[in-house]
């Protein structure tokens, strides 16, 4: 029934339980798994005298904490008997860019958590998940 699988990680607890489905769900149907993370920019605050100093971390720290969840998450894999054929790292909008992974690899579901780490946005925004569901060209999956 499914071939290739994707799942959208994003570090969380509910992303996490996602991958886990997914790698039951790709080990039932021999399917592949793909990965796919896009880092979100967390700004550190500094009270300095009677001003608020943002520090937004580093191109290469936003690079190597995304590759760290991507890692983190093939081991999760791995460890369920599953080897990921792509590991997936994007920049900016993490809905498009699981689109637009999903599109590239051919999947036919995708596997997301209901909420994850983009909570504050997902007010403004909509949540990641419901614009996956609303445009993703595939069946998706979105797990509690």
């Amino acid at each position: 029934m499914f071939s290739s699988i994707l799942v959208a990680i994003d570090g969380s607890e509910p992303s996490g339980r996602a991958l886990i489905a997914a790698c039951d769900i790709a080990k039932r149907y021999e399917a592949k798994l793909h990965l796919a993370h896009t880092p979100q920019i967390d700004t550190f605050s500094y009270a300095m005298g009677a001003g608020v100093v943002d520090i937004p971390p580093t191109a290469e720290e936003i690079m190597a904490a995304g590759t760290q969840v991507l890692a983190d998450a093939a081991a999760v894999a791995e460890s369920k008997g599953i080897t990921p054929a792509t590991k997936t790292l994007g920049a900016g909008d993490p809905a498009k860019h699981v689109i637009e992974t999903a599109k590239a690899n051919g999947v036919d579901l995708i596997v997301t958590g209901r909420r994850g780490l983009g909570s504050l946005s997902s007010l403004v925004l909509g949540s990641t998940s419901q614009r996956i569901a609303h445009d993703a060209p595939c069946a998706i999956l979105t797990v509690k």
